[in-house]
């Protein structure tokens, strides 16, 4: 007999933070204008048995093969005009529903069914995953533009399957991860918008890291932390030379991808994603007891 969870997939997000006061202490701003000349193919490690690859340096042209001992169990895919399953990025949301009709409503691990959510706290519907040849299949779609089909990610069903729980099993590698692929997907967005990609300052990670881990410890979801301090303060108090400030946290979400693509269809945190006036990042994520990840999400200019 099976257990019933609700897990919802994109929920548990707050509007971002953004200051166009500035920094009152700082009485001049500098704009890096020069891009990142040097980008290196990546892999991240995920919550399945498997590692992301990015195979291109080009962030217009972003998306992932996801490997597990030089198998291809998984992949994620943005570029305009690519089709995975038959359908199109760039396509509406009503090809897939005449294509595939409704979602799947539950996925099963082991002894337990998590039921899936699919819409914002809005009521609207942000994505849907189906089972499609072996694969679990999830479509996103851009609330923002026509609901079009904004990417989709797909994961060999024995890997899904397998995978340790709804959220998988915490670990310091699985952290790194989630947080190196968080800034290669903000930096996709913001390329494909003619911005320039942010310069991942990971020094200042355990910044962002104690915010997520006080959310969790003192059990709340919010800019403003236990202390009453926001994160001006906590860039402040870390050492951070900023200018423009501004946050983006979200939990809820099982990995990057989909906490990324909540994001981008909540208009405050896809401000922040694509402020042209923002030139670093940091994140940091922590996991709760029942390994969900929390996110937090600072940008920063000097």
């Amino acid at each position: 007999m099976l257990l019933r969870k609700v897990a919802p997939i994109m929920v548990g997000f707050s509007m971002a933070l953004w200051n166009t006061s500035l920094n009152p202490n700082k009485s001049a701003r500098s704009i890096v204008t020069n891009t990142q000349k040097s980008l290196s193919i990546s892999s991240f490690q995920s919550e399945y048995k498997m590692k992301w690859h990015r195979v291109e340096t080009d962030y217009s042209q972003f998306f992932l093969v996801g490997k597990h001992n030089s198998n291809e169990v998984g992949g994620y895919e943005t570029r305009t005009g690519y089709s995975v399953f038959g359908i199109r990025i760039g396509a509406n949301r009503t090809d897939v529903n005449k294509k595939y009709g409704l979602p799947l409503r539950a996925i099963h691990y082991q002894n337990t069914s998590y039921l899936l959510d699919y819409k914002n706290s809005e009521g609207n519907t942000t994505h849907g995953t189906y089972l499609i040849d072996h694969h679990y299949v999830t479509f996103f779609y851009d609330l923002h533009n026509n609901n079009i089909v904004r990417s989709i990610i797909w994961i060999n069903a024995k890997t899904e399957l397998s995978k340790y729980g709804y959220y998988g099993k915490p670990s310091k590698e699985l952290r790194t991860g989630l947080e190196d692929l968080m800034v290669d997907l903000i930096n996709h967005e913001r390329v494909i918008e003619g911005l320039q990609p942010l310069i991942y300052d990971k020094v200042y990670n355990p910044i962002a890291r104690l915010h997520s881990s006080n959310m969790i410890t003192h059990q709340f979801f919010s800019h403003e932390d236990h202390n009453g301090d926001h994160s001006n303060d906590r860039l402040t108090a870390g050492g951070v030379n900023y200018y423009w400030y501004g946050e983006n946290i979200a939990h809820g979400q099982h990995n990057s991808i989909f906490a990324h693509e909540a994001l981008m269809n909540s208009k405050g945190h896809r401000i922040n994603i694509l402020r042209k006036e923002f030139t670093h990042i940091f994140v940091g994520v922590c996991f709760n007891d029942n390994g969900a990840p929390y996110y937090t999400i600072n940008f920063y200019s000097k």
